[in-house]
């Protein structure tokens, strides 16, 4: 199987997944790019990216050396083109329980001094979960996994790469990591103002968790996909099965009723640096004789499954 790309977000128990990655797999063939300057950081990494900045050698070297796992505080881009959309994963957590477990991380482990306060202002800090995903697609990333719901994503995980990586705790800051951190109401209301990309980016990861999960126990296969905005008569979108190279067909309704089926087959080539499945001819598209009526209900929904890859109100 193709090695899997984890973009780790920091404080989202992604050292448990990771260090639970080298139980299944072993250490051998688990490495990390935590910056150059990093002690985590794998001799392979620092050759290939840091001192040589090549990229297809380094993925050579990765098959090479039959590495099954890579793992690092790095933005989804910089090795989804390598590992593809469909192998590359994350976790999400509530962004605000997020920030201040990685303010507290900061004091324990890197000698931070200044208050929460000055810590969630810094931009370095705001908006962490978006700006580490940011021009990956959610609906793409081959698995999308919630730090409260750990447990069921892992195993969801397991189940889409058909792997047994074990639950593992580690690196936690509190004893009871259920009970949430509580904060005066005016430094919550700054906190979520100042992410509120993160808020929306974590509302909407929680909506795909709570589809996939549903098909999931339902036994059903899952379809990653996205309706495009209706520009003028032309529909378009994007869907592919996780884990079938089969086309997804597509049904399009007009207030709930189905007007045509298609599939998604057409060559997508502004997805292709997202590596996606069946080479990129992930796109379908459909041609409404005339424009739908003003306040019409469009949607693209899959086919075998019933997800609602999309819908606009025109």
């Amino acid at each position: 199987m193709p090695p899997i790309f984890f973009v780790h977000i920091p404080k989202t128990a992604g050292t448990s997944f990771r260090k639970a990655a080298e139980e299944f797999y072993s250490a051998s063939k688990v490495i990390y790019d935590y910056s150059p300057g990093s002690e985590e950081t794998s001799p392979l990494i620092l050759e290939w990216v840091y001192e040589k900045g090549d990229w297809l050698g380094c993925y050579h070297a990765l098959e090479q050396s039959d590495i099954a796992f890579l793992s690092g505080h790095v933005h989804g881009r910089k090795y989804i083109h390598l590992f593809g959309i469909d192998q590359t994963v994350t976790f999400l957590r509530e962004p605000v329980q997020r920030l201040v477990s990685e303010y507290n991380h900061f004091v324990r482990h890197h000698g931070y001094q200044g208050d929460l306060a000055s810590f969630y202002r810094k931009p370095q800090f705001i908006n962490r979960q978006t700006k580490m995903l940011q021009k990956v697609p959610l609906e793409g990333i081959g698995f999308l996994g919630l730090t409260e719901e750990y447990e069921a994503s892992l195993a969801i995980l397991n189940q889409v790469y058909e792997v047994d990586i074990p639950s593992v705790a580690m690196n936690m800051g509190r004893e009871d990591t259920q009970k949430g951190y509580e904060l005066p109401d005016a430094q919550l209301e700054e906190i979520r103002a100042l992410n509120q990309d993160d808020i929306n980016l974590y509302s909407k990861a929680v909506k795909l968790f709570i589809q996939r999960q549903k098909l999931f126990e339902a036994g059903k296969p899952y379809v990653h996909g996205k309706m495009q905005p209706l520009s003028g008569k032309v529909l378009n979108g994007w869907a592919w099965y996780a884990g079938n190279d089969d086309a997804v067909k597509v049904n399009i309704l007009v207030d709930g009723q189905r007007v045509d089926t298609v599939e998604a087959k057409d060559l997508r080539p502004a997805q292709l640096s997202l590596a996606p499945p069946r080479h990129g001819y992930v796109g379908f598209q459909y041609s409404f004789a005339k424009p739908p009526a003003k306040g019409a209900k469009i949607q693209a929904v899959a086919a075998e499954t019933g997800q609602v890859l999309g819908q606009k109100r025109v």
